[in-house]
């Protein structure tokens, strides 16, 4: 691959250009005990009981849903979010790399399933709105990103040749989802979240990180 023959890059924000070990705490650690102290109920129980619904919401809009979530825990995660927003950090050059795609005139695109408000806290903490040419959330067209709804959508919304266009994403399962909709050059993060192992690529193309990528292109 050369980087003449991409035009498009298509970015997911968390676990490919955020370190996931945010979400990871704000979803299965800081609510189950804001819920827990809320209900007045031990932190295990909460815990047992938000994973469970939590899961049976999995790979829906609601699933990512802070307002959906708001109403079932009546709690407010904006402002919860809020409390703990200095934990939001990059991966590993993340910043640099979109710099290079500036360089090589790419066009960006941030394809996320993080929903807006969420969205603007994530852009604000770490100064990225200037790099995209588009931004995305599976919200504004009310299905995630590992449905075929979402990918057509996009289709109709935005001009881009699929050959010419580059996908990086930390989920095998949205990865399949664009692979489905004609996208070639799809790559994974192996390395999403900095306080886990290394997840299994399972034969997708990976890199560990993003600028990782420039070492694939001549």
């Amino acid at each position: 691959m050369k980087w003449n023959s991409i035009e498009t890059f298509f970015l997911d924000l968390d676990g490919t250009l955020l370190d996931l070990a945010f979400d990871n705490f704000f979803w299965h650690e800081h609510l189950p005990y804001v819920y827990a102290n809320s209900k007045d109920i031990e932190f295990k129980k909460a815990k047992e009981d938000f994973e469970k619904m939590y899961k049976n919401k999995e790979n829906s809009i609601q699933w990512y849903s802070l307002s959906y979530w708001s109403k079932v825990l009546e709690i407010d995660l904006c402002s919860e979010l809020l409390k703990v927003k200095k934990k939001i950090r990059t991966l590993n050059n993340s910043e640099k790399f979109l710099q290079i795609l500036k360089e090589h005139k790419v066009s960006i695109y941030l394809l996320t399933n993080c929903p807006r408000y969420m969205l603007h806290v994530k852009l604000n903490q770490v100064k990225f709105w200037k790099f995209f040419d588009e931004i995305i959330s599976s919200e504004d067209f009310g299905y995630p990103k590992e449905t075929d709804e979402f990918w057509n959508l996009l289709q109709k919304k935005f001009k881009y040749k699929k050959t010419s266009t580059v996908f990086i994403d930390d989920s095998k399962s949205v990865l399949d989802f664009s692979i489905k909709s004609g996208l070639n050059n799809v790559f994974l993060v192996s390395n999403p979240d900095s306080n886990k192992e290394k997840q299994k690529t399972d034969g997708y193309k990976s890199i560990d990180s993003l600028v990782d990528f420039s070492k694939l292109i001549i």
